[in-house]
């Protein structure tokens, strides 16, 4: 399943390959989605992240922390049971 990219920065699409990798692969929740608060806090604002997941809720949470919080998820995939999050960190 994919969410459609929309990136607010900018009218071109990210550079997806370009992104820092943040491998939360293998830690349960709630730890995916602190990995990805701590990158987000590490890195310079406008940094674009992606997260690796294998956690199922981690769908169900990173959708609520986008909506709650109002920093968008720029793009959302699940690859058998591995998902991936892109997002910007300092926003």
């Amino acid at each position: 399943m994919t969410v459609p990219a929309t990136d607010s920065d900018s009218n071109r699409a990210p550079d997806w390959d370009a992104a820092v990798t943040v491998d939360a692969r293998g830690l349960s929740c709630p730890q995916p989605l602190l990995a990805m608060r701590r990158a987000r806090s590490a890195h310079a604002a406008g940094t674009l992240l992606r997260v690796l997941a294998t956690d199922a809720g981690s769908w169900r949470d990173f959708h609520s922390y986008a909506e709650l919080s109002g920093n968008p998820l720029l793009r959302a995939e699940r690859c058998g049971d591995c998902f991936q999050y892109w997002l910007r960190a300092g926003q």
